[in-house]
């Protein structure tokens, strides 16, 4: 069974132990003007890996920074200032790239309005995949959705909110 690809550690959040929140981490917000301009950016690159903490601390090894667990199975490496944000999603197996079987990468768009972002990537010619909620509520304690999404090409992306 194919585990739905997924959002976790809210922008907002605090980070676990590091007093940031992740605001400091994304520019200027999405362009909300009357869906003209950008619909969000790029707030992390996600690797789906069996062994999360494995891969998150190779990268860890790599660029620097704490390997952070979300919630089970979801582990970030919050990066320096201007850096990527970069997770490792636990997945059944690891899967060789051009195998046919799921993709081993996707992005998270965040985006400030779920409905309207919706709209403008189906207008431009995604493919939407499903909605499901995050493990970890927002903070204010509601539950947290992002939808999923294939571009024209057939990769995989999520829109988030904050």
């Amino acid at each position: 069974m194919r585990r739905p690809l997924h959002h976790h550690g809210l922008v907002g959040d605090e980070d676990q132990g590091h007093g940031r929140t992740g605001d400091e981490h994304r520019g200027p917000g999405p362009a909300e003007d009357e869906g003209h301009g950008a619909i969000g950016w790029i707030r992390e690159i996600v690797l789906n890996t069996s062994q999360p903490w494995r891969l998150a601390a190779f990268w860890a090894g790599l660029l620097g920074g704490t390997p952070v667990e979300w919630y089970p199975g979801w582990v970030t490496l919050e990066p320096p200032p201007h850096g990527q944000r970069l997770s490792f999603q636990g997945t059944g197996g690891d899967r060789a790239a051009g195998s046919g079987a799921a993709p081993a990468a996707h992005f998270d768009v965040l985006v400030s309005d779920l409905a309207a972002a919706h709209e403008r990537v189906v207008a431009a010619g995604a493919v939407f995949a499903g909605e499901h909620v995050s493990a970890r509520p927002g903070p204010g304690g509601q539950p947290v959705r992002w939808r999923v999404y294939q571009d024209p090409a057939g990769h995989p992306f999520c829109l988030v909110t904050r």
